[in-house]
């Protein structure tokens, strides 16, 4: 079953409150932290990280990567994700938000978008021009700490 969404379904339930987006945040670091897992070491690695349950809390989350690393066939992955939001039963202005923003993230992910596209530009537009700065920050702030550490590894067995 395909789903259309149109656009006023999609902006009428994207609508969260200051702090919901901000809370998002958090599973914007989650993404970061799987996007470099994935640039380093591949989709399996990334696949293994998932398994703890401690460190990613997010049932959505661990099991959208999950459908990104077993399925080739990009659209088949939308269209599982996308399902998966319409059915389940308390969604939420929040919670669809959260769950867009992973499902996109995922998609471009699966896809070997570039992380400055995904991360400067397409999951700041998802939080509005209000907030694009705060994410943008985010991900640029991920990526120097990102280099640093690997910097740091390689000097180390030097």
């Amino acid at each position: 079953m395909k789903i259309v969404m149109t656009a006023d379904y999609y902006t009428q339930r994207m609508q969260c409150t200051r702090e919901e987006k901000l809370d998002c945040l958090s599973t914007v670091r989650e993404l970061l932290e799987l996007a470099f897992i994935v640039k380093e070491e591949g989709f399996l690695k990334m696949d293994e990280a998932l398994r703890d349950p401690l460190r990613y809390q997010d049932k959505f989350l661990r099991r959208a990567a999950g459908i990104v690393v077993e399925t080739a066939n990009e659209e088949n992955v939308e269209e599982v994700l996308y399902n998966l939001i319409f059915t389940s039963a308390e969604m939420g202005h929040y919670r669809f938000f959260k769950y867009i923003l992973i499902t996109e993230t995922m998609i471009a992910l699966g896809k070997g978008e570039d992380m400055d596209y995904i991360f400067a530009y397409l999951v700041p537009s998802f939080f509005g021009l209000e907030y694009v700065d705060q994410v943008e920050e985010l991900y640029y702030q991920a990526k120097r700490e990102h280099l640093s550490r690997m910097s740091a590894a390689q000097r180390a067995q030097q």
